[in-house]
């Protein structure tokens, strides 16, 4: 991913999980966040999602708009941007307005485009960050 096509992104980023992490359960942020760690379970994001490079996801992803730089295996749902960067890789399926897979990159599964239910509109998460 280069830099300079990035940069407006990345400073949206205000809480991010280290490549050290290793979460399992239900998540929720407000802000834009970035993983870089594992994590299993429930994302639900009201912004920017990113996993990074070095972040695994492993479950269910409700986000506004999501960066796949790393490696997420499951569902995405209620997105109205989702964009797989080179080296990034997305197993499973996904529900959302707009999908961008970038040269480099790495789909494989379902993908269904059109009109889907806000990330609001679902259910609460058990921990808010």
């Amino acid at each position: 991913m280069e830099a300079t096509s990035t940069n407006g992104a990345w400073q949206e980023v205000r809480v991010s999980l280290g490549p050290d992490a290793q979460v399992t359960g239900k998540l929720s942020f407000q802000t834009a966040t970035r993983i870089e760690g594992k994590l299993r379970g429930e994302i639900r994001a009201a912004d920017l999602l990113v996993v990074g490079a070095q972040g695994v996801v492993e479950g269910t992803v409700r986000a506004a708009r999501l960066i796949v730089l790393g490696e997420l295996r499951g569902a995405v749902q209620g997105a109205s941007r989702v964009e797989i960067w080179a080296g990034g890789r997305l197993f499973g399926e996904i529900e959302t307005k707009c999908l961008v897979v970038h040269e480099g990159a790495m789909f494989e599964g379902r993908s269904r485009m059109g009109r889907q239910a806000s990330v609001q509109e679902t259910e609460e998460p058990q921990l808010t960050v």
